[in-house]
């Protein structure tokens, strides 16, 4: 995986507006679904962890003064 730091979201992606977002906690939708398999007794097989580490991914979440829309953005990191 490259090095280089990321960038948070610089714009509100409905507007256009220069936006100000805050890193946000997200849980990755494959762990959801790995806790409800669990409680149903099973046991999901394990990702590798290179797709792990893809849909893990940065949250951020920003209110747009613009358009007054909430948007939560997560950017996933391809291996490069």
């Amino acid at each position: 995986m490259s090095d280089t730091p990321r960038q948070k979201p610089q714009f509100c992606a409905w507007c256009g507006s220069p936006l100000e977002y805050e890193e946000h906690h997200h849980e990755p939708h494959f762990e959801t679904l790995a806790e409800q398999a669990r409680a149903r007794g099973e046991e999901p097989p394990p990702l590798p962890q290179n797709v792990e580490e893809l849909m893990r991914g940065d949250s951020y979440i920003a209110a747009c003064p613009g358009c007054r829309v909430l948007s939560h953005v997560i950017s996933h990191h391809a291996r490069t």
